[in-house]
């Protein structure tokens, strides 16, 4: 269990990066000497670099599909630099408004604000939005973004509901952090990940759109391109990482589950005046936030790390500007004081527990230092 995986010790911040596994990096390293030339050339070097695109794309639905419980085909599938690059095109081949939660990432929330009667809709203290609610708000819009889960707080999002609701809407799922880890549900149309998600490459993500909607893909999109020249070398260590994790999905989900359950009881009972956010059953299995009260949650962050353990603080996609998070901020919770934790693949009990065991004495360094 967790052989293929060996984060560093103490790395608590897997949204932040983890290691690839061998197998994919070696894939990765394997496929940079092989695929360097156009793919759409028609010479030998060309044909051979499309030929690994293809089986990338290939293995990337093969892995969707078996996430999904549908069949999602190779042509289905895109890769771009990032998640947001994937946001970006998705909503640019669905003109109109938007409607999206309140806890959608801060880009994906500036991209849809960019657009006339866009609509964001609130959620409740877990970070969850109302069926109702939303299906009310989609009423004349074009596309709808609703992500699989929080990537901060761990929170799922009622997507099959959604969409039963609202037939005709397409959805946009943002799916980093869910992809590989848990069973997607139905009713999306579109779907975006990045793929150190999954532990593979940083600067990879894929973008899914299903046959039928009424996206309009861009010029050149032929191949899966968007944007340009593909990293090959990167699409194919991605499709061998998520192939890789999907093999071992139920009991990486169960391990990451379970740890999280031990933190969340844990914390509870060793640190006074804290706050254990997020759904604690219907929710990712390996992410956990929780509010100190009295203490800077950058401060804390830096008290652990001298202690070799390494967790964020702050809303996962705003972390770096230093902005309180609005994820909490929507739900109502307190902004100060956060830690998000996402455990790495291979994470073990015995790191969870040493941070458990650490997280008394730096909470209270802290709060002397007050």
């Amino acid at each position: 269990m967790g052989s293929n995986w060996q984060p560093p010790p103490g790395l608590l911040d897997g949204v932040g990066g983890q290691p690839a596994s061998a197998t994919a990096a070696a894939a990765q390293v394997a496929a940079a000497a092989l695929a360097w030339a156009d793919p759409r050339s028609l010479h030998h070097a060309g044909r051979r670099s499309d030929g690994l695109l293809a089986a990338a794309r290939r293995s990337i639905a093969d892995s969707v599909s078996a996430a999904a419980g549908t069949t999602i085909h190779a042509d289905e599938v895109y890769f771009t630099p990032s998640a947001l690059a994937a946001q970006t095109i998705a909503l640019a081949g669905c003109p109109g408004p938007v409607v999206m939660s309140a806890v959608e990432t801060a880009a994906l929330l500036d991209l849809g604000d960019l657009r006339e009667h866009s609509q964001v809709i609130g959620v409740d203290a877990l970070g969850r939005v109302d069926v109702a609610a939303f299906g009310q708000a989609a009423a004349g819009k074009a596309i709808a973004a609703l992500q699989l889960a929080n990537s901060e707080v761990g929170t799922c999002q009622p997507i099959e509901q959604v969409a039963a609701a609202n037939p005709a809407l397409p959805i946009l799922m943002d799916a980093t952090g869910g992809l590989g880890r848990i069973q997607l549900p139905t009713g999306w149309a579109m779907l975006t990940a990045g793929a150190g998600g999954w532990a593979g490459p940083a600067g990879v993500a894929i973008l899914v759109v299903r046959r039928g909607g009424r996206w309009v893909s861009p010029p050149a999109s032929e191949r899966g391109l968007l944007g340009g020249f593909a990293d090959i070398p990167g699409a194919v260590g991605a499709a061998t990482a998520l192939a890789e994790l999907s093999a071992e999905q139920d009991a990486q989900h169960d391990q990451a589950f379970a740890n999280i359950e031990l933190l969340r009881a844990g914390i509870a009972t060793k640190i006074a005046d804290v706050e254990v956010l997020g759904d604690g059953v219907w929710r990712l299995p390996h992410i956990l936030a929780f509010s100190v009260l009295y203490v800077s949650g950058e401060a804390l962050v830096l008290e652990l790390d001298k202690r070799g353990f390494a967790v964020a603080s702050g809303s996962a996609c705003v972390a770096e500007e230093a902005r309180p998070s609005h994820v909490l901020a929507a739900m109502g919770a307190y902004t100060g004081g956060n830690i998000r934790i996402s455990l790495p693949l291979g994470c073990t009990t015995e790191t969870v527990v040493g941070f458990l065991d650490a997280l008394p004495d730096a909470v209270a360094a802290v709060r002397a230092d007050n």
